[in-house]
């Protein structure tokens, strides 16, 4: 069992090894301070993450390859702030919670943490266009253009996005889903979304709110969510699979995706 996911879940852990540069701004630790407090989820072996800082915008700066993820390739795909993030991330989707990935840039090390398991064998072998694609889609599905912690739960057709029970009773919001690239050497770094079917009857309740990726900007003639992807629609029209988790979904009639991460939100739907 994994234990719950403010432990577990550690994208962006910054271990400095300069003690006096300590742990800089741009390094990303969305771990909160503290176990989560009364209300909050605290069930067990989920595949939950709180995501209060990686912005749609900020996947413009990825870096990432398929190269093997060693300390050289880790600092090769995060040689700026923006990409260390996008980095983070993406190994706390890649990774398992037993590894994590160091990396040296101008002189500091820094230290990302494992959590989802979708590739773990990044670390010494070059991802496939499959195994990227999953966590291309992991990556976006993370994104969220407020700064505030949200409990999501990811799902999909893939080791580590597999929903315990208790988890699918605790988290019944369908939110949406995503897809896209975030890998440079696969081509021009993409994020699509659709909402799933509480999003697209009341996205005013429990924690809808503050996700803004998966649903329509709302100006006419636009094919974008507010927070700037490419919006697809209602995921039960633009996808292959009518219930989630959702599979082969296009954006405007285009190719579509087998590599679909659905996101729940905490609570029971209205």
């Amino acid at each position: 069992m994994r234990k719950p996911g403010w432990v577990m879940r550690k994208p962006g852990w910054c271990v400095p090894v300069l003690l006096m540069a300590g742990c800089t701004a741009e390094s990303l630790d969305p771990r909160p301070a503290s176990p989560p407090a009364e209300g909050e989820p605290t069930t067990a072996d989920v595949a939950r993450l709180e995501d209060p800082m990686l912005t749609p915008a900020e996947l413009t700066s990825s870096a990432l390859t398929t190269a093997v993820l060693d300390a050289t390739g880790a600092a090769a795909m995060g040689a700026s702030a923006e990409a260390r993030d996008v980095l983070a991330y993406a190994v706390g989707c890649a990774l398992d919670t037993t590894q994590e990935i160091s990396l040296t840039v101008g002189g500091i090390t820094y230290t990302y943490g494992g959590g989802l398991g979708i590739a773990p064998e990044w670390t010494t072998s070059a991802l496939s266009a499959t195994k990227a694609a999953w966590v291309s889609a992991c990556v976006v599905a993370r994104s969220n253009q407020l700064s505030r912690l949200i409990w999501i739960s990811m799902r999909g057709n893939q080791t580590g996005l597999r929903a315990a029970a208790d988890e699918r009773t605790d988290f019944q919001i369908e939110e949406g889903a995503f897809w896209g690239n975030a890998f440079v050497d696969l081509g021009p770094i993409a994020a699509y979304s659709c909402d799933g079917v509480d999003q697209s009857v009341d996205d005013s309740y429990a924690d809808l709110p503050f996700r803004q990726c998966a649903q329509w900007d709302g100006v006419s003639g636009s094919n974008r969510s507010p927070c700037g992807m490419s919006f697809a629609g209602q995921c039960r029209n633009v996808c292959g699979t009518t219930t989630a988790p959702y599979a082969g979904c296009s954006f405007l009639g285009g190719a579509t995706s087998s590599t679909v991460v659905t996101t729940f939100l905490a609570g029971m739907p209205q």
